[in-house]
């Protein structure tokens, strides 16, 4: 096993299904700790403190200088609202954490999208026009 410690995309969905294997979702951002011939071990920071395995075809190297303005916008949004949220929650604000909720959510499911590399440039430039909008409603 050699040592890379280098962060990747997985381009399919992977459900874990061997033992020790680690659950991920197309767009995660995934570290590889270590490689053998056809697997990867690697942690997720989605999922926190949990180390697995994934297959090696699942995964793609994706060039970071290519990232699309349109997630990197979502990315830093959905941290800030992270964080509104975590506070309506404490707040007990429920209809305003709700319908929070629902958006990250939705930005979240776009953005794997996005990330996936597998639309069309229409399908592509329809659900940043989306995410955009989405972007707009929650600034308000």
């Amino acid at each position: 096993m050699t040592k890379p410690c280098c962060f990747k995309r997985p381009i399919h969905n992977w459900h874990g299904d061997v033992t020790h294997g680690l659950a991920l979702d197309v767009g995660d951002c995934v570290e590889i700790l270590e490689e053998t011939t056809y697997w990867f071990r690697g942690t997720c920071p989605r999922k926190p403190r949990k180390v697995g395995l994934f297959p090696k075809s699942y995964i793609h190297l994706k060039d970071l200088s290519k990232v699309d303005p349109v997630v990197a916008e979502c990315t830093l949004v959905l941290r800030e609202w992270s964080e509104i949220w975590k506070r309506l929650f404490v707040e007990r604000e429920e209809y305003k954490f709700t319908s929070l909720r629902k958006v990250m959510l939705a930005l979240l499911e776009s953005r794997r999208e996005l990330l996936s590399s597998t639309l069309t440039q229409d399908q592509t430039y329809e659900l940043q026009m989306k995410v955009i909008s989405k972007i707009d409603w929650g600034n308000r």
